[in-house]
């Protein structure tokens, strides 16, 4: 019951995304077909062709050039802070929980924040025979997430973590998600 209404809530995520961003219907066709379907729990790794993850984007207050970012181990590379949704969880609470897991600060999201998500990037995963995963994909909810401070402190998975300069961040999609939030903030304005 739980994950049914979960679902409908990511529906109408979906929809409201795409009331401001219509141009991405087509990119978004593989996350919205799966929607459609409800016949798998889009939240469960099992879920193929792909399941929903969240995560979180962090600007840095006192020069919003700077990105937080961590160093995944396992794909070597500079990510967002996120992950897989727990059962259970909203998206917007994983990028949060996420967050503090992965880099040992607390964050919050304003009340407009957590019903639209800045960007929803669809990318594939591969295989990770560890897991017992095949490919699929992730259909990332990227939050706007506001934190307290600035310093980097320890957290609890032991990741490197920084404040990476936007022009150095080698993701198109993070590239497409900035840009996003720099003409939300215009538009705030």
């Amino acid at each position: 019951m739980v994950a049914n209404l979960i679902t409908n809530e990511m529906k109408k995520q979906v929809e409201n995304y795409l009331s401001f961003y219509p141009r991405e219907k087509h990119r978004l066709t593989p996350l919205i077909l799966q929607l459609q379907e409800n016949n798998t729990d889009i939240f469960s790794r099992k879920s193929l062709p792909g399941h929903i993850t969240a995560s979180a984007i962090i600007l840095k207050k006192s020069n919003p050039n700077y990105m937080l970012m961590m160093f995944h181990q396992n794909l070597e590379k500079w990510l967002q802070p996120g992950g897989h949704v727990d059962p259970g969880e909203r998206p917007i609470e994983s990028a949060i929980r996420e967050l503090k897991e992965e880099t040992g600060m607390d964050g919050k999201v304003d009340a407009k924040g957590s019903l639209i998500p800045l960007d929803i990037d669809i990318h594939a995963i591969p295989a990770n025979p560890k897991k017992d995963e095949g490919d699929h994909q992730h259909y990332d909810f990227r939050y706007i997430v506001n934190v307290d401070t600035e310093v980097i402190s320890e957290n609890i998975e032991n990741n490197r973590v920084a404040w990476v300069h936007i022009k150095d961040i080698d993701s198109p999609g993070l590239q497409i998600a900035v840009e996003k939030l720099n003409q939300r903030k215009a538009s705030d304005r």
